[in-house]
């Protein structure tokens, strides 16, 4: 997960391999009293749509304020079919339930993800 602090709270950013994981953590941050619009959930590319190239999800998510690397990881995450889902959690008490539940609904380490992608020849 990937946080960073803005004018309005922290955003917080994890990716989900899994659709209905994401959605049941959409869910749950709602019901923990974080605002629907403060929860974006950007889905990936589907199997069967045409490719995308890495420019596409880059422009999905040229809004979120993530450092170069990060956009390239979250860009890659999306290339291959996850789930992006990013929280804007306005108090510390909605950033630490956010936390847990996206570390709960499933989310992935998306830098672990990112050596397994680098072993087998991704060049971020």
């Amino acid at each position: 997960m990937v946080g960073t602090f803005g004018d309005v709270g922290q955003t917080i950013s994890a990716m989900f391999d899994s659709e209905g994981d994401a959605e049941q953590a959409v869910d749950e941050l709602i019901a923990a009293g974080i605002p629907k619009d403060a929860v974006i959930l950007t889905p990936g590319q589907r199997q069967e749509e045409e490719p995308m190239d890495h420019v596409g999800f880059m422009d999905a998510i040229a809004n979120f304020f993530f450092t170069r690397e990060q956009r390239n990881l979250y860009a890659e995450g999306l290339r291959r079919g996850g789930f992006l889902l990013t929280v804007q959690a306005a108090t510390q008490p909605l950033h630490d339930a956010a936390i847990g539940i996206l570390s709960e609904k499933g989310s992935i380490d998306i830098d672990e993800r990112a050596e397994q992608w680098r072993s087998d020849g991704w060049s971020g």
